[in-house]
């Protein structure tokens, strides 16, 4: 005869921490937490309270600095003579680094508002180019003898001075040029300093003529125009001629140029 006997089932085995131990933790974490805001909360605190009890401690040394000056004006006081000596020394020694730091602040600003107000000088110079030969416009030469101070000023289609800022400028020309009766026709030959500006019709500035050489084959002449004219922003100067095929191209013979005054 088999007997069989039932054995009872092997009881779960818990896995995970019981939760009693996870409140505690739960409870640990807030309270590292909190004491950790708290700390930096009170430093912050502790920072800005020595610093307005140093800044208490300054001004009580300063008033008590201050009194005994009207102490030793006014010589009144338990205050020796070379105690009151020694203070008013370092009074002065105050006083003077004051005035130096105004000084050069006043200084500084002073310099500051020159270097700002400086106007930047405008100037540019050319000399003909003999390309323009068959234009009444004279054409200038972009290198040689050729000056822009700034970007203020411009030669442009190598015909024209434009300028960009409005003020008073001293415009010359020298236009030298070969003639005589045989060539000429017994037309005098004029030059012409101009003005264009934006959206109006050009008008003269300067004009200036010269009755034609009896002498052969030619005599070199030359005609100076210069004046002081206000000019705006974007207006442009050139030079007119009444013959181009006779003006001189040499160096130093025909020029043109402006100053910003």
């Amino acid at each position: 005869m088999i007997e069989t006997y039932s054995q009872p089932s092997p009881r779960s085995v818990a896995t995970g921490p019981p939760a009693s131990m996870k409140i505690f933790m739960y409870l640990l974490t807030i309270f590292l937490i909190t004491h950790m805001i708290g700390s930096a909360l009170f430093a912050v605190y502790l920072h800005r309270r020595l610093d307005k009890l140093e800044d208490e401690r300054n001004l009580q040394e300063d008033i008590v600095f201050f009194k005994k000056i009207q102490r030793c004006v006014k010589g009144e006081g338990p205050l020796s003579l070379l105690k009151c000596e020694e203070i008013k020394n370092q009074f002065k020694e105050l006083i003077k680094g004051l005035m130096l730091q105004e000084e050069k602040k006043e200084e500084e600003n002073t310099y500051g508002m020159q270097k700002g107000d400086q106007v930047p000088q405008i100037a540019a110079h050319v000399i003909s180019d003999a390309s323009g030969k068959t234009s009444s416009v004279l054409h200038w030469a972009e290198r040689g003898y050729y000056t822009m101070s700034t970007n203020l000023v411009e030669l442009k289609y190598k015909k024209q001075l434009t300028v960009k800022n409005q003020g008073l400028y001293y415009i010359y020309t020298q236009v030298t040029f070969c003639s005589n009766q045989e060539t000429s026709g017994q037309k005098p030959f004029t030059a012409s300093l101009c003005l264009q500006s934006p959206g109006e019709s050009e008008r003269i500035l300067l004009r200036a003529a010269n009755a034609p050489s009896s002498s052969k084959p030619c005599s070199q002449q030359s005609i100076h125009l210069g004046g002081v004219f206000e000019l705006q922003s974007g207006d442009s100067v050139f030079v007119n001629v009444t013959d181009p095929s006779h003006v001189s191209h040499g160096t130093g013979f025909t020029s043109f140029g402006l100053l910003r005054l």
